[in-house]
C-alpha cells in the first residue's frame, strides 16, 4: 500500500474520528491530562455527527455531483464505445446497469470497455464478473474489452486512453467520481461524454430525520473525502 494511500485513508471522516477517539481514551485513561482526553472524545462525537447527517453529506458531495446528470437518449448516438470504471461491487452494479441500458438504447451497435482490477488483490476478477454480467443480460462477448490492469484512476485514463485515442466515449463512472475522472482524460486530450450514475444525493430538502446520524451518509461523506484527496494529490504532483 502506498504511502499516499495510507495518508488518503488517514483523513477520511470515519477513521480520523476513530482515531481522534482513541487517543482521547488514551490521554482520559493512561495520562494526568484527562481534560485533552475529553475535549478529543467530545470532537470527535461533534465529527461524528456532523458527517453522519445528510445534510452535510450532501453539501460536501455536491460539488462532484451537481454538474453531472444521467446521459439523455437524444445523445445516444454521440460516441461507439463505452468506458466503465470499475469502482467495487456495489458500485459495479449500478455502473454496469447504466452501461447496459446505453447498450440496448444503441440496439447492440456499441463496445463496452471493462477498466480496473482490485488494487489491494493480484488475482482479483472483478473485471471478469462485471463481464459476466453483461453477458447474462444479452451483450456480446465480442462487444466486450477488459483492461485488467489499472489499480487506481490514473492508471484507468492512461490504460483506457490507448483503447480510445482521441475518439468520444461514453464514460460511467458513479457521478462522485465523474469529475476526477474527466479532468484526468482531458489533460490526454481523450473526448469523454459524461454518462454518471450512482447518484449519492437523493433529495434537496431535509426532514427532521435528516438530522439523526446515518451510516449511509458517513459513508458518502467518507467518498467525498476520498475523491477530494484524489484531485489534490494529483494536482500537487502534477499528473
Amino acid at each position: 500500500m502506498s504511502f499516499s494511500r495510507i495518508i488518503q485513508q488517514l483523513l477520511i471522516p470515519s477513521t480520523f474520528i476513530l482515531v481522534l477517539g482513541i487517543i482521547g481514551l488514551v490521554f482520559l485513561f493512561f495520562t494526568k491530562k484527562k481534560k485533552i482526553g475529553k475535549i478529543l472524545l467530545v470532537v470527535g462525537i461533534v465529527f461524528y455527527y456532523f458527517f453522519s447527517i445528510a445534510p452535510v453529506s450532501n453539501l460536501i458531495l455536491s460539488p462532484l455531483e451537481k454538474p453531472y446528470s444521467f446521459l439523455e437518449i437524444e445523445n445516444i448516438n454521440e460516441a461507439n464505445k463505452i468506458v466503465v470504471l470499475l469502482g467495487g461491487s456495489e458500485s459495479n452494479i449500478l455502473r454496469g446497469s447504466e452501461a447496459l441500458r446505453i447498450y440496448h438504447l444503441r440496439n447492440g451497435d456499441i463496445k463496452i470497455i471493462i477498466s480496473g482490477t482490485d488494487p489491494l488483490l493480484s488475482t482479483s476478477e472483478e473485471a471478469l464478473g462485471v463481464k459476466r454480467f453483461f453477458m447474462n443480460r444479452g451483450v456480446k462477448e465480442n462487444n466486450i474489452i477488459i483492461e485488467g490492469r489499472s489499480k487506481n484512476t490514473w492508471e484507468n485514463i492512461r490504460n483506457v486512453k490507448e483503447l480510445v485515442e482521441e475518439k468520444p466515449f461514453f464514460l460511467v463512472t458513479s457521478a462522485y467520481h465523474m469529475k476526477r475522472s474527466l479532468e484526468e482524460f482531458q489533460k490526454l486530450e481523450a473526448n469523454p461524454i459524461p454518462a454518471p450514475t450512482d447518484f449519492k444525493i437523493k433529495k434537496e430538502k431535509h426532514n427532521f430525520f435528516d438530522f439523526m446520524p446515518n451510516a449511509q451518509n458517513l459513508r458518502n461523506s467518507n467518498l467525498a473525502f476520498h475523491e477530494y484527496f484524489g484531485i489534490l494529490y494529483y494536482w500537487v504532483i502534477g499528473l
